[in-house]
Parts: C-alpha cells; sequence; structure tokens
C-alpha cells in the first residue's frame, strides 16, 4: 500500500487544483449528494412544460415569507413520492425499497464513509442488516460497489467536478493520502479535521487508496448518477448518447432513482430535477437560511422576472444576463432586505465579494453558469420566482437594474 499511496500522492501534488478536486472525488468519493429544495403544490403540468412558464415554489421558499429564525426542519421523507408517473409492460417492477433500506440508501448517498467512531456509526447496524439489498439496488441503478469492513461501510461513487474536500488544495491532498498510508508526519490542521471527522480504521484507509476504479458507465447508467447526485440534469449539458437516453425515458429513470432514494422528480423540458420532501439529502441548501442564500434566491427570483423568455414554444434552457442586471439587481435586494434581515456585514460593506458567492451559490446548485464574463440564467431558476406574467414587472430600485429587451437576449439551443 506505501508505493501505490506514494503514487498517487504524486499525481496530486502535480496537479493543477480542479484536477487534484476531481481525482479526489475518484479517488475517495466522498462528495454528497446535492439537490434543490422545495416542491411546487400544484399537479405536475403535461409533458413538455419549460421551468421558464411551469409550476413554481415561489410563496412556499422564498426569504420574504420567513421569519428570520427560519431553519430547515428534518423530517423523513414519505414513502412514496408525489404524482410519480408509473411505466406500463409485460415486465413485473421491482419491488419497492422498504422504508430501512431507503433509509440506509439516503445515508450512503449522503455521506459514503460511515465508521463505527464517526458522526454515523449508529447507522452502521442498519447498513449491515440490508447490505446485500443496498448492493444489489446501488449496483443495478448507479453502478456503485458497496463495501463492507469490521467497521466501516463505503459506498464508491464516480467523480463529479466542483465537489473538493473541504479546505484542500493538491498539496493537502497528498498530505491525506500520505496520512492514510500511516506517515508519521504531521499533517496540515485541514487534513486532521477531515480525519478526525473520518476516523477512518485501517481496513478503510486501504480501500480508500488501493480499490480500483468504478467501470465505465453506459448511458443510461452515466444519467442516473447525475439524477441521484446533481440538482439538475439540463438535456444540453449531457453528451449525445446521454441526452438521447434521457430524453426518450426522462421519466422512466427519474421514477427509478426517485424511489430508491425518496425523491420527487420534476420533469420539464430542459431536463429533469429529483427535489428531496425532507430537505436533507443536499450538501448545500437552497432554499436555505443564512446571508448568501437568502440573497441568491432573491437574486434568481428579480433576474427571472427581467429575462424569462415571453414565448412558451421556443424558450431555450438559458438566457444571457447582462453584466448591469446583476450589480443593479443585487443591490436593489441589499437595499431592500440587507438591514431588515440582519445579513452579513461583511457582504453588505463588500458588493464584489457579495456577487461573486452568491453567483457561485446559484452556479454550483445549477441555476446560473458562466459563460466567459458573462453569466447565464438557467431554467430551473424560474421555479423560485413568482409565474410568468404577460409583462415581467420591471424593477423600481434605485440601482439602475437596465431595462432588457425582449429580442437578442436568449441563448439558443
Amino acid at each position: 500500500m506505501a508505493a501505490a499511496a506514494e503514487e498517487l500522492a504524486a499525481r496530486f501534488a502535480a496537479a493543477e487544483p480542479a484536477a487534484a478536486d476531481l481525482l479526489a472525488s475518484a479517488v475517495f468519493g466522498a462528495h454528497g449528494a446535492r439537490h434543490l429544495g422545495g416542491a411546487p403544490r400544484q399537479a405536475e403540468p403535461g409533458p413538455g412544460t419549460s421551468w421558464w412558464h411551469g409550476p413554481t415554489v415561489h410563496h412556499s421558499t422564498s426569504p420574504l415569507f420567513r421569519p428570520l429564525g427560519y431553519r430547515r426542519i428534518r423530517r423523513e421523507a414519505p414513502a412514496q413520492g408525489a404524482a410519480r408517473p408509473t411505466g406500463g409492460g409485460r415486465h413485473r417492477k421491482p419491488e419497492r425499497p422498504t422504508t430501512e433500506v431507503r433509509t440506509a440508501a439516503r445515508l450512503l448517498t449522503a455521506h459514503p464513509l460511515v465508521t463505527a467512531d464517526g458522526p454515523h456509526g449508529a447507522a452502521l447496524a442498519l447498513i449491515r442488516r440490508h447490505a446485500e439489498a443496498l448492493a444489489e439496488g446501488f449496483h443495478t441503478l448507479l453502478g456503485y460497489r458497496l463495501t463492507l469492513g469490521p467497521a466501516h461501510a463505503r459506498l464508491h461513487k464516480a467523480p463529479l467536478p466542483g465537489r473538493p474536500l473541504p479546505g484542500l488544495d493538491p498539496a493537502g491532498y497528498a498530505a491525506l493520502v500520505r496520512a492514510l498510508a500511516g506517515d508519521p508526519a504531521p499533517a496540515p490542521p485541514p487534513v486532521r479535521a477531515l480525519l478526525d471527522h473520518w476516523r477512518p480504521p485501517a481496513a478503510l484507509a486501504a480501500d480508500l487508496l488501493t480499490a480500483p476504479p468504478l467501470p465505465a458507465a453506459d448511458p443510461g447508467t452515466a444519467v442516473r448518477r447525475l439524477l441521484a447526485e446533481t440538482p439538475v440534469v439540463l438535456y444540453d449539458d449531457l453528451a449525445p448518447a446521454e441526452r438521447e437516453h434521457l430524453r426518450g425515458a426522462a421519466a422512466a429513470e427519474a421514477e427509478r432513482v426517485a424511489d430508491f432514494l425518496g425523491l420527487t422528480a420534476e420533469v420539464r423540458a430542459e431536463g429533469v430535477a429529483l427535489l428531496d420532501p425532507a430537505d436533507e439529502l443536499t450538501d448545500l441548501a437552497l432554499p436555505g437560511p443564512g446571508t448568501l442564500a437568502q440573497a441568491a434566491l432573491l437574486l434568481a427570483e428579480r433576474l427571472v422576472e427581467d429575462l424569462r423568455p415571453a414565448d412558451t414554444a421556443t424558450a431555450p434552457p438559458a438566457v444571457l444576463i447582462p453584466d448591469a442586471l446583476i450589480d443593479g439587481t443585487l443591490g436593489d435586494i441589499t437595499d431592500d432586505y440587507g438591514m431588515s434581515a440582519g445579513w452579513d456585514a461583511g457582504y453588505l460593506a463588500d458588493l464584489a465579494a457579495f456577487r461573486r458567492d452568491a453567483l457561485d451559490l446559484l452556479h454550483r446548485m445549477g441555476l446560473a453558469a458562466p459563460a466567459g464574463r458573462t453569466w447565464l440564467l438557467r431554467a430551473p431558476a424560474a421555479r423560485y420566482a413568482p409565474r410568468a406574467e404577460p409583462e415581467p414587472p420591471a424593477g423600481s430600485g434605485r440601482h439602475s437594474r437596465p431595462s432588457v429587451p425582449a429580442q437578442g437576449r436568449v441563448l439558443s439551443r
């Protein structure tokens, strides 16, 4: 193991930061799932409905309707999601997972490294009791591998971009590898903090450093992995084979993943999102408490009101955001809510940092995307804005939010 660890440490040390993050995601697979919060109370719309013009969760999620002390309530996800489509055909569908199997599957999806001395050690007995069903479910659905040791359980996940281990750069990843291999040299504080959280027994340390990679995924498996672990899956973001597969089987694939993990599906013209009714199967909360989450949600809401495509038949998956509109909108919501909502004084004094971090949160949640020096607003952002109106109301703040013409602002498919 020592030789393998040293080779891996050298790869980390020589990598660029983004490449090191992706390598860490592949090697450790310690990232949790990430899902948007809030589900519309309205019935599911007909096939082909766009997020731009479909049901919204505006009144149930906006910080405008929450007290300052709001905190997300953790509750058990229902045994069966609402309004899920059912598949036909002569083949009998597999049995639904039991409540205990689903609870264990959700835990492993959110926390793929479970150790006896770690924060979720009490769940090891549950995982062991249903190990066969869990291993079969994860393998069949996602191509993931479940391993059990005397004092740990590990779900081997596929890599995802943008899921770094907290506080680690390439040198930190190299130090983590050496620490797992038993190097007595002092580890930097972020590595010590991570090891204190994981509390990896020797068997898990060996598994992390020497386990073979997962085999290449077919298009269906690749799509289901994205559905299980990312906020939204837009058709335009997928490779051609994956896009073709999801377009032809969106409802069925969403139902399979949603049923295994206790999620609720939104199938829209632009793609699919799986939502967690319990608001807990995510490593980031949106909607959520705190300055950044509240401001980001308000920013998305107002940008949608200004930029939502009017044509319901040809609405694109994303629209270009004029740069001045971002600054003006953020200035308006800071004036409107900053002091009264008790937002972080550092952000109120540094709007450039506020803008950077709010856009980054929207990006990580799949609601916005960078496009060179500019930004795109993605269709799923509209689920947090009021329902579409014939003429979106113009901004009334003092920060000169520009009027955006209906033509020339959309990103073509």
